[in-house]
């Protein structure tokens, strides 16, 4: 709190006059995070094209939004889980409803014979949106590539593993 307080120029108790305490704070980071996710996901699911331009667009998005600030994606990722009551099942709805999104386009995608149906539905999409979180833990803004080329580049490696052979 105290570096809070030293970054945006007030003392450390000042800040509790803006919000409740700690965890408030940590909801308003991991949920403005995540509706930055799901604004994405209904966006692709909602979008033109086929199921896999549908999901390639979600997945180059989602590591752009990542590319934003993989620090702050880092806590919206990994610090849920110190929510409580009300505020963890608010969250873990919209982490539900992400999962969602990614299984309607993948389903969508075996339905238009795209994607490989001998695959498991829910291992598929928690193997895409564990690979695609864990960008943060990996990616470098400083890098020679953009967040959309990293994304596409992870598109096309992800994508290809659903595919019939």
């Amino acid at each position: 709190m105290r570096d809070i307080a030293t970054a945006v120029g007030v003392l450390p108790g000042s800040l509790y006059t803006h919000i409740d305490g700690k965890e408030t704070l940590l909801l308003e980071i991991v949920e403005a995070g995540i509706d930055k996710f799901l604004a994405l996901g209904y966006a692709a699911v909602a979008g033109p094209g086929n199921a896999e331009q549908r999901l390639r667009n979600l997945i180059v998005g989602h590591v752009a939004i990542v590319a934003q600030n993989a620090e702050r994606t880092l806590v919206v990722f990994h610090q849920w889980r110190y929510l409580t009551g009300e505020n963890l099942d608010r969250i873990r709805e919209k982490r539900r409803q992400y999962e969602v999104i990614m299984t309607t386009v993948v389903e969508d995608g075996r339905r238009e014979g795209l994607f490989n149906p001998k695959l498991d539905l829910k291992t598929s999409v928690l193997g895409l949106l564990g690979a695609l979180n864990w960008t943060a833990e990996w990616y470098r803004a400083e890098g020679p590539d953009s967040g959309e080329v990293v994304g596409a580049r992870l598109a096309d490696s992800l994508l290809l593993g659903l595919k019939e052979r």
